[in-house]
């Protein structure tokens, strides 16, 4: 080890010394107030990763780091290890061509057989992501899709709820964004419930989830859990690691009032005890409900970026279009494609029109404010004027 990565590490231990998880960061004038101890740490791994000539501009991105740098304790050296392991994964897994190459054509009937995704916000503003994994048919599951087009799937959303659904709760928040909570309804599994193609999917799922996209779970509820699942829990709970085991609560069938602690009523399914039913989606698994949908918070995040919703979208800016919700959008017909886009279109226009009429008023009203102050000078001016004239006079009558 070199001595400028042992410097490294010994500063990053002082700085982190008995330190825990920061909360989500709050966003004063539009700009992210971080932490000063977490802008240091930051700076070193970057300094770390440059040294190493391994830091792409796309994840040259603070809370990205600042996440790994959590996954491993703030221990740097440890954290940009982590982090280079990652971009060779990404490289090796295509992740950059999944945005703009993969279609999940088979979307809807995956969704019957196996009910999973994303539902509206918690009360702090996070995503909830819902599975059911009692409704699990896997042997119809696998006539529709394979282990494999599910894990890129599985990869497909994670990249979306990164460059979308993080962003757009953010700005919905006022508040950094940059977790999820998740419930998973296990009504009714059991040991026989883990066969090898399930166990395949978890092993999978996890491994991702846990050294790709560390950091990214807030609050995981297990509901429903009867002792089968309880027997299950003990065995699957040795792959999990103890941080992310503490985030983790398993409830009974009498969950109800813990979940709406957490989540408003009206962003929980009815299955869940809440009030929402997504009747015009065909249900609230289909909807993929929340702020990411919402065509202002589009156009603002397109203009954050720096994109033109007119140009034809590669990459990025894939998700910044409507049609990404729910991906399945192959499966569109030219006239839905039309009416979403002219729809889509019509929404901005009104938003922006809505934007402008608020800045008119809002220059009405400095203007307003404006008159009355120089009205104000004009007043005042004229009454010290007089006021110096009668003392001219008073002066005048003396002598």
């Amino acid at each position: 080890m070199s001595s400028s990565f042992k410097l490294l590490r010994s500063l990053s231990k002082k700085v982190w010394s008995g330190r825990g998880t920061p909360e989500e960061l709050h966003i004063k004038g539009g700009v992210s107030v971080h932490d000063l101890k977490d802008v240091q740490a930051v700076n070193l791994m970057r300094e770390a990763l440059f040294q190493e000539g391994d830091l792409p501009e796309e994840l040259n991105d603070f809370h990205t780091l600042l996440r790994f740098l959590r996954m491993r304790g703030y221990d740097v050296l440890k954290a940009r290890d982590s982090f280079l392991k990652c971009l060779k994964w990404r490289e090796e897994f295509g992740v950059y061509q999944l945005a703009k190459e993969f279609e999940f054509k088979e979307y809807d009937e995956v969704q019957r057989s196996y009910p999973h995704g994303f539902h509206g916000v918690d009360k702090c503003g996070r995503p909830v992501y819902i599975e059911r994994i009692g409704a699990l048919d896997l042997e119809t599951l696998l006539k529709k899709t394979t282990l494999d087009r599910l894990v890129k799937h599985h990869v497909y959303q994670q990249e979306k709820t990164t460059n979308l659904r993080f962003p757009a709760c953010t700005i919905t928040a006022n508040k950094k964004i940059a977790s999820i909570t998740a419930i998973i309804d296990v009504t009714g599994v059991g040991t026989s419930s883990f066969s090898k193609p399930a166990r395949y999917l978890f092993t999978e799922f996890h491994k991702i989830d846990s050294n790709f996209y560390p950091e990214t779970l807030s609050c995981l509820f297990i509901v429903n859990a009867g002792s089968g699942f309880r027997i299950l829990w003990k065995l699957l709970k040795t792959f999990i690691d103890a941080r992310t085991s503490g985030k983790i609560q398993v409830l009974g069938s009498d969950f109800k009032s813990r979940l709406i602690e957490a989540i408003d009523p009206s962003n929980l399914p009815d299955f869940l005890g809440g009030e929402c039913k997504c009747p015009d989606h065909g249900g609230c698994m289909f909807s993929d409900k929340g702020p990411w949908n919402d065509p202002g918070i589009l156009k603002l995040l397109q203009t954050v970026e720096g994109k033109d919703e007119d140009k034809h979208t590669t990459g990025e800016d894939v998700w910044f279009s409507t049609e990404t919700t729910p991906d399945n959008r192959n499966e569109q017909t030219s006239k839905e494609r039309v009416d979403k886009s002219l729809s889509h279109r019509i929404d901005l226009l009104q938003v922006t029109a809505a934007k402008t009429e608020q800045k008119v008023r809002a220059m009405e009203v400095a203007l307003e404010e404006t008159k009355q102050v120089e009205c104000i000078a004009k007043t005042f001016t004229a009454n010290k004027w007089n006021h110096r004239s009668q003392q001219g006079l008073l002066r005048r009558d003396v002598e």
